[in-house]
C-alpha cells in the first residue's frame, strides 16, 4: 500500500495454494516467482495464460505435495486432469476447489463467489462501502454461468484513493482489492470464461 513490501515474498510463500501456482507460472512465462507479470496472469488473466501447456498441471502437482497440500487431495486430482489446464485463480477456486486445501472454508457457492475474483462498477460510494453491479457465479443445468449480481463490499480509501462511481473495480473476499483498467476488465472477463469452458 505504501510500497512497504519488505518480508512480502516470504509470506506468500506460505500460501498453500497460491505458492505452488506462482512456481508453475514462473516455469511457464520465464519470469521470477513473484514478478508483476505472474502475479497478474494469475490473479487477472494476461496472455501469459496462453503459454500453458496441459503437461504443466502435473508440475502444479508437484509443486501441490512439496507445499504441503494433502496427499489425498493432490491424487485425486491426479485422477481429474483437465481439459485444458489454465493456473489462473478461478482454476484453482473451481477445478481444485476453494477451502479443500486447507480446509478454511466450505466448497460451496457463496465460497466460490466470495474467492473469485469478481468485477464489476461502482454504483454507489456510502459508510464506507461500495455498491457494486458486478460478475458472479450460479450453477444451472451442472454448470457454472456467469451473472450480474448487486452487492455491498467493503474498501479501503488509503487502497483505492480517489476511487468513485462508474469506475471498475476487482473484488475478493468482500473487499474492493484494485481499481481496474478496461484491458484489466477485458482480460478477467475472457480468462473467467475460458475457465468455465474448461470446468463443469
Amino acid at each position: 500500500m505504501h510500497g512497504k513490501c519488505e518480508g512480502v515474498e516470504e509470506e506468500l510463500s506460505k500460501f498453500i495454494a497460491l505458492n505452488p501456482y506462482m512456481e508453475t507460472l514462473a516455469r511457464v512465462i520465464g519470469e521470477k516467482k513473484f514478478s508483476y507479470k505472474v502475479a497478474e496472469a494469475y490473479w487477472l488473466g494476461n496472455d501469459e495464460l496462453k503459454k500453458a501447456k496441459l503437461n504443466h498441471y502435473r508440475l502444479l502437482l508437484k509443486f501441490f505435495t512439496k507445499q504441503g497440500v494433502p496427499s489425498w487431495l493432490v491424487d485425486e486430482l491426479g485422477k481429474q486432469v483437465p481439459k485444458k489446464f489454465i493456473p489462473f485463480h478461478l482454476f484453482q477456486v473451481l477445478h481444485v476447489g476453494v477451502g479443500r486445501a486447507s480446509g478454511a472454508v466450505p466448497f460451496n457457492l457463496d465460497s466460490i463467489n466470495n474467492c473469485m475474483v469478481r468485477w464489476g462498477t461502482i454504483e454507489k460510494i456510502e459508510n464506507g462501502e461500495l455498491r457494486i453491479e458486478n460478475w458472479g457465479l450460479e450453477r444451472k443445468h451442472d454448470k457454472y454461468i456467469l451473472v450480474k449480481q448487486d452487492t455491498k463490499v467493503a474498501f479501503r480509501e488509503d487502497f483505492l484513493p480517489g476511487v468513485k462511481v462508474g469506475d471498475m473495480v476487482a473484488v475478493h473476499w468482500g473487499q474492493a482489492v484494485k481499481k481496474l483498467t478496461p484491458k484489466e476488465v477485458a482480460n478477467l472477463a475472457y480468462w473467467t470464461g475460458e475457465v468455465l469452458k474448461v470446468v463443469v
